[in-house]
């Protein structure tokens, strides 16, 4: 494998949510996309020729031994990310894994023990956390004007949304249902304006209400709904709700709230649009309002900093260890729903 300070050559597994990790890269000057990988031959050849990429392979364990590529985004389904992204370390390249990280913590702290044994880098697509609106958040949050934070709630609820697709609904490739689809990427906002706070229990509640009547041919046997109280040592909790399908107002909605002690924030958005993202703060006895106007000038995607992170050797901003910490919750959310208990993380 060559690698040049001037350019990162990369290669995409897996080109359904793939197609828009092979878009980002284009965008992204410091690399060059220059490989495809995908078992559906006919997928592959059109992706492939709508964006010029000569290289093609269906297996990627041909692609990773290839030479050809010194980074790759793995983002196949949720089963293979832990044994797709193990090869690629193994043939020393560098690696960004689509969410959720794995099936569980084990093998997503397998994941990161080898990236760090082999000197990789891994990296998480947490893309939602990229958002102008949740940066414009965090950077309120993280340089202390919102106080001590004690609260926060994610929600992302969905009216008729379960995925029609057997590897979203069945647990054996899809490791959960909505909360490992859509609640990964709200739990990882939170825990990011949060600070990352250390979890120390977990108290939940998942369901499954509407599979028979909304996908009854697909034998579904994950959740549609799920609840959670997340408590962290520094005595703040999270609350979260999440829904592929429910009797709500609107088809999507999506909102994250963040309670200080010297103020407090809010993003809302319906059908992936931001409604009102808003700061409330105290200032001068008196309660002032900040809404982003314009997104931040030094927005980025996830690629362009895993690329940067691999140019500059730092940590990509949405590294392995956050991917592990994030399975953690989700494995404890889980285990608290099948026991009734709140699970204590703080052993």
């Amino acid at each position: 494998m060559s690698q040049t300070p001037q350019t990162i050559r990369v290669g995409v597994v897996g080109l359904g949510m793939g197609r828009h990790h092979a878009e980002q890269y284009r965008r992204v000057p410091e690399c060059e996309l220059v490989a495809l990988c995908d078992t559906d031959e006919l997928r592959l050849k059109h992706v492939a020729e709508q964006m010029s990429v000569t290289r093609t392979w269906t297996d990627p364990h041909e692609l990773f031994s290839s030479g050809e590529i010194d980074a790759v985004s793995i983002a196949t389904p949720n089963t293979t990310h832990h044994p797709l992204t193990m090869a690629a370390l193994e043939a020393g390249l560098d690696v960004l894994c689509e969410k959720p990280m794995a099936m569980n913590t084990t093998e997503a702290q397998q994941m990161l023990d080898a990236a760090q044994s082999r000197g990789r880098k891994l990296a998480i697509h947490f893309n939602h956390r990229m958002a102008a609106s949740i940066r414009y958040i965090a950077r309120f949050a993280h340089k202390g004007e919102l106080g001590d934070i004690y609260f926060a709630r994610a929600v992302w609820h969905r009216r008729r949304g379960i995925p029609a697709r057997p590897s979203f609904v069945h647990k054996a490739t899809a490791g959960g249902g909505c909360l490992i689809d859509l609640g990964v990427h709200m739990l990882d906002q939170a825990l990011y304006v949060m600070g990352f706070p250390r979890v120390v229990g977990v108290t939940a509640k998942t369901y499954r209400k509407f599979d028979k009547k909304l996908v009854p041919d697909l034998e579904m046997d994950v959740e549609d709904f799920a609840v959670a109280m997340i408590r962290f040592a520094t005595g703040a909790m999270l609350e979260m709700e999440i829904s592929w399908a429910s009797h709500h107002h609107h088809p999507e909605q999506i909102v994250l709230q963040v309670y200080g002690t010297e103020g407090g924030a809010l993003r809302r958005t319906e059908d992936y649009k931001d409604l009102e993202v808003s700061v409330h703060r105290n200032e001068h006895d008196g309660l002032t309002s900040s809404r982003m106007v314009r997104p931040p000038r030094d927005m980025a995607s996830v690629q362009a900093d895993f690329i940067n992170a691999i140019r500059e050797d730092r940590e990509p901003l949405c590294n392995a260890e956050h991917g592990v910490r994030a399975m953690q919750i989700l494995d404890a959310i889980y285990e608290s729903s099948r026991t009734g208990k709140e699970v204590r993380m703080d052993d």
